[in-house]
């Protein structure tokens, strides 16, 4: 390779580029800097005094190259911090539908009022769930599991109220056998996976860039695709986030359904020089 070969625009875009994500974002770099993909390696050496940017050294085919943390060069939180982030959020969650049913068993047999959310779309988890659904995680094929559960939990306890009110407390105690006995348990026995599920969802991969000099790892969440990808015009939503020296515009992919944003390999590959 000439290092001083630069393909002009339409040459690349003729190229593949490798999709990749972080903190559910996509973004991509051209495939001529791509060495290789593999799965984070589990012998890093740490770089004494170094930026919090390096994971340390690692060793692949007898050559030795940084490996960067993509998740602190674009200042998003790691996955741990996510992790415990989302898992706490899952146990509040699981909290407010433990209250809940308390609340309701207590208005069920003292006949009191009861005032909660009996719309499984009002509810705190309700609201929360709506908009996670609608995104692209890969958490969202478990979490699914609760959809039917949290919605027959709540639209039973409407019917339960209901059944109250005409004096069917016969068919009251029915429905709140199976809502307390069936439907509570699979809407916790689901968050409760959820939990565990998403702690071992992360599968760092490290995407190896070179050029004729330098070599570098980038740790990211997890590859995409290697495809061909075309410009958004303006931008797009993302257009203020080229202000920044590591991106160069905004593409998309005809099989991703977000927004891309194109990497400038040649800045990431400074990076390859370790300053401790």
């Amino acid at each position: 390779m000439n290092k001083n070969y630069t393909p002009d625009a339409e040459e690349r875009s003729e190229l593949p580029w490798l999709i990749f994500t972080l903190d559910e974002k996509a973004y991509a770099v051209n495939s001529r800097f791509v060495n290789g993909i593999e799965m984070k390696p589990g012998n890093i050496t740490p770089i004494p005094d170094s930026p919090d940017i390096y994971c340390g050294l690692v060793e692949r085919r007898g050559e030795v190259y940084p490996l960067l943390n993509m998740r602190k060069v674009f200042y998003f939180p790691s996955v741990d911090d996510e992790t415990e982030k989302f898992v706490n959020m899952i146990e509040q969650r699981k909290n407010d539908h433990i209250r809940w049913i308390e609340t309701f068993e207590r208005c069920y047999n003292t006949k009191e009022k009861f005032n909660l959310a009996v719309d499984p779309h009002k509810c705190a988890f309700g609201i929360w769930y709506d908009q996670f659904s609608k995104g692209t995680h890969s958490i969202t094929f478990h979490i699914k599991k609760i959809e039917e559960p949290h919605k027959l939990l709540h639209e039973t306890a409407a019917l339960i109220i209901n059944a109250m009110n005409k004096g069917e407390e016969k068919k009251a105690e029915i429905l709140f056998k199976k809502l307390k006995n069936e439907y509570y348990p699979r809407v916790i026995a689901v968050l409760d996976e959820v939990k565990s599920v998403y702690r071992s969802t992360y599968r760092e991969t490290v995407v190896v860039l070179a050029d004729e000099e330098q070599k570098l790892g980038l740790l990211v969440d997890e590859v995409l695709a290697v495809d061909k990808v075309e410009p958004v015009v303006g931008g797009g939503t993302m257009n203020l986030l080229l202000q920044s020296r590591f991106f160069e515009k905004v593409v998309r992919n005809d099989k991703i359904d977000k927004e891309i944003l194109v990497v400038d390999e040649e800045e990431l590959l400074k990076l390859s020089e370790v300053n401790a």
